[in-house]
């Protein structure tokens, strides 16, 4: 609705950005302001110049002018990145707020970390320091008035943004190059800035047509980032998420059947944590999907290979399942609410589901659950 028109969104965004300045509830006010701003722009209204009139950027000319340039352009370009690198870069920088515009860093996670883009070697140390800067630096207020900046994180963060946009970036490592530098690139995913565009990085290559027919690993690279990403950045989950209900739902027609059962089987087992904690216990977000494009790879092959399919498609059903449940074990503890107890218990108690996350000797976890639910709640059937 604010987006109907402009009036409407100008009034709205003028409301929010008033709002925006109070101490109790101000950061949600503009974070929804952002939102606003990036359904427009998905819209295809360009909203660039309302969001520097009512911000900051009036104050500065030159940035507005350098900043209302590339956001309506939606593209970086070398002559405004170094009149903001120079702006940032003195004793007196203008405030963080006016770069922390998230139409203008979605233009450096496309211009650092998407496969092929280009950028002159002799600027990109101006790139990386801008989005740096926006992502580290930490201002203290009062009354209207600067009274500390905190750049303490600005070079480390610096550093590992320019360290994983060479490794992923370069068109001559592969996958099996990547396998050799995985700790460094475990290291640098710990900034949050770099997690976000790793994950970008991850959905560009991964959705590349002819990715999984290149693929020869277990378990891809790419997708093993994603495990870290969720493990590091609990933030980042219902992206993480959406990436992968995207990719299981893309169509792989160039694979055989039981080559897209397996490439949709790559899209759990590394991200179990991302759809446990976007999930209740009674079931995960990602398993509404698995029965659907069962039903449609069936739809597409002949009856002999639908007999060699089913039993497949069960097996890769139970196994999320009961990696789903492991997980869940693994991380909660009593006391239990009796909602919780009335969904989880039959599950575990069905043996074709929770019978390969049982183990032998004194400490079953699966056993003492159910134990404990026993002992301590009433069933109701």
């Amino acid at each position: 609705m604010v987006c109907h028109g402009e009036h409407t969104y100008l009034f709205a965004q003028a409301m929010m950005s008033i709002l925006a300045q109070e101490e109790q509830g101000g950061s949600a006010v503009r974070r929804i302001g952002q939102e606003v701003q990036k359904s427009a722009h998905e819209r295809g209204h360009d909203a660039s110049q309302i969001t520097l009139a009512l911000g900051t950027a009036a104050a500065y000319p030159r940035a507005c002018q350098a900043l209302g340039a590339m956001l309506s352009k939606g593209a970086l370009n070398p002559a405004d990145i170094t009149v903001l690198f120079k702006m940032f870069s003195s004793m007196d920088p203008p405030p963080v707020e006016l770069i922390r515009v998230p139409a203008f860093l979605d233009l450096f996670m496309q211009s650092l970390f998407k496969p092929g883009s280009k950028i002159n070697q002799d600027h990109k140390h101006k790139y990386i320091h801008i989005l740096a800067y926006a992502a580290s630096v930490v201002e203290t207020w009062k009354k209207n008035k600067r009274v500390n900046i905190n750049k303490d994180e600005l070079k480390s963060t610096s550093k590992a943004i320019e360290t994983v946009h060479n490794l992923c970036c370069n068109e001559n490592k592969g996958a099996t190059e990547l396998v050799a530098e995985l700790g460094t690139l475990y290291q640098c995913i710990r900034f949050p800035v770099v997690a976000m565009g790793v994950l970008k990085w991850v959905d560009w290559t991964v959705s590349e047509p002819r990715y999984f027919q290149l693929q020869t690993d277990h378990t891809p690279v790419h997708l093993a980032l994603l495990d870290e990403i969720c493990t590091c950045h609990q933030l980042l989950h219902p992206q993480v998420l959406q990436l992968l209900i995207k990719l299981f739902e893309t169509e792989h027609s160039q694979l055989d059947v039981m080559e897209q059962l397996t490439v949709r089987w790559f899209y759990f087992p590394p991200s179990a944590g991302a759809e446990e904690d976007s999930a209740g216990p009674n079931g995960s977000p990602a398993e509404p999907w698995l029965r659907p494009a069962g039903s449609q790879l069936h739809s597409q092959v002949s009856g002999e290979t639908k007999h060699r399919i089913s039993p497949s498609f069960d097996i890769l059903s139970l196994s999320i399942s009961s990696n789903r449940n492991y997980f869940v074990l693994d991380v909660i503890a009593p006391p239990y609410t009796s909602d919780f107890v009335q969904l989880f218990l039959p599950i575990l108690e069905n043996d074709s589901i929770a019978g390969t996350i049982r183990t032998e000797g004194e400490h079953d976890p699966v056993a003492e659950f159910i134990a404990h639910c026993k002992s301590n709640f009433i069933m109701i059937n």
